[in-house]
């Protein structure tokens, strides 16, 4: 009997995986992270990118510039 198998989305990004979702490229995700436009968590000496903030910041259609 095979078992079906059901994968869920990732919780944490890698930074090139944000930027193909967000279709920018890497540096743009490391100045994302800086600012505190994405959240991001460690993981050992790894960077992820919190998936929920990707998404977040897509629906809210970017991020906000003060002039």
């Amino acid at each position: 009997m095979e078992l079906n198998t059901f994968e869920s989305p990732p919780v944490a990004l890698t930074i090139p995986e944000a930027a193909r979702r967000l279709a920018v490229s890497p540096m743009t995700i490391r100045r994302l992270l800086e600012s505190g436009a994405l959240s991001r968590v460690a993981i050992g000496r790894s960077v992820r990118v919190l998936a929920s903030s990707v998404d977040e910041l897509a629906a809210r259609g970017g991020v906000q510039h003060g002039r």
